[in-house]
């Protein structure tokens, strides 16, 4: 390969990750502890799935939380 066709790569991937280094941080602070709400992993933990899930009377809001929307994609820009 080429080195300026290899250097336009890593200038590529160097700009994805400054872009979204923050935005991967917020989300996977969202995760909290680490307990699996929808796929649990013991029997205890499903049957009080089931119950928190039983017990909803509303739904959840439809406002996402701001990480969840935190990415803003730049505009494409083809270039050879």
């Amino acid at each position: 390969m080429e080195k300026a066709p290899l250097s336009r790569a890593i200038r590529a991937i160097q700009a994805f990750e400054h872009g979204l280094r923050e935005f991967v941080a917020m989300n996977q602070a969202l995760v909290g502890n680490g307990a699996a709400t929808l796929f649990p992993t013991t029997a205890q933990a499903l049957e009080q799935r089931d119950t928190r899930l039983r017990g909803l009377v509303t739904m959840p809001a439809t406002t996402a939380p701001p990480a969840h929307s935190a990415l803003t994609l730049p505009e494409f820009d083809p270039q050879p």
